[in-house]
């Protein structure tokens, strides 16, 4: 995280002068800061590749055409964002999106689940609100098979996860 908390307090304030809604919908999270937030799918700060990984009925011939790939079938965001993020967020249509887009701000990470601690989201919905939504969230998660999950998850550094995630027990 290239700054503390208060700096993004500060950063979604003065963006987002009301709280937006975060619902878990169809399979999905609908978050509603992503179209004017940006910040995990556009131009980021750290140059290294961020994986997105697919479910095996997303894969499909024409994926350069919607990612950045790091070998076949493997989408990443890199220093330049995602090649589907435009000025109001995501340009796919719901099918073609990685499962970590439907669950941002929630992360599969080391066969465990976390919150993206700075997203505007995860700072502005209440506390009790993010503990229903990573409990519906868990479930639908607890429906994929084995190969699914294994496919799905990050291998994340636990610094990374200290420094940018809130674990979901």
């Amino acid at each position: 995280m290239r700054q503390d908390l208060q700096y993004y307090l500060r950063l979604w304030r003065a963006r987002f002068s009301r709280r937006r809604k975060l619902l878990w919908r169809d399979g999905r999270l609908q978050n509603g800061y992503c179209r004017d937030c940006l910040y995990c799918c556009g131009p980021q700060d750290n140059p290294k590749p961020f994986p997105l990984a697919l479910l095996p009925h997303q894969m499909r011939p024409d994926l350069a055409d919607d990612f950045f790939l790091l070998a076949e079938g493997m989408p990443y965001i890199g220093a330049e964002g995602c090649k589907s993020c435009g000025s109001r967020g995501c340009r796919l249509p719901l099918e073609k999106r990685p499962v970590a887009c439907d669950l941002f701000p929630l992360v599969l990470a080391n066969g465990l689940l976390y919150m993206y601690k700075t997203c505007p989201a995860v700072l502005f919905t209440p506390l009790a609100e993010l503990v229903d939504i990573g409990n519906t969230a868990a479930g639908w998660i607890a429906g994929l098979s084995h190969a699914d999950l294994r496919h799905i998850f990050l291998d994340l550094p636990a610094q990374a996860l200290a420094e940018r995630y809130i674990f979901l027990a």
